[in-house]
């Protein structure tokens, strides 16, 4: 899924990894012609995606939700914490 808007716009884009797939319409992904424009379809999503995000025309992303607010938080502490390696008994 390409995560860059057309030129001057923002994307936004909604995700479940289970529902949207049976959906007929699929995963949201809708570009919009301001920002407010595209946060207020983010915001107005989150009961049915489990992922929004707004990139932006360049790719960046510019804004994350999820109707999980404390998973989201846990992910993006996960994503910080350096991996382990295997872990051996004394």
């Amino acid at each position: 899924m390409q995560t860059q808007a057309p030129k001057g716009q923002y994307r936004v884009i909604g995700l479940d990894p289970v529902d949207t797939l049976g959906w007929s319409s699929g995963p949201l992904l809708q570009d919009c012609e301001t920002l407010d424009e595209a946060l207020d379809l983010a915001d107005h999503n989150r009961a049915l995606y489990l992922w929004l995000y707004v990139y932006d025309d360049a790719g960046v992303l510019l804004y994350e939700a999820g109707c999980h607010p404390e998973q989201l938080e846990r992910i993006r502490e996960l994503n910080q914490e350096p991996p382990e390696g295997p872990k051996t008994k004394p």
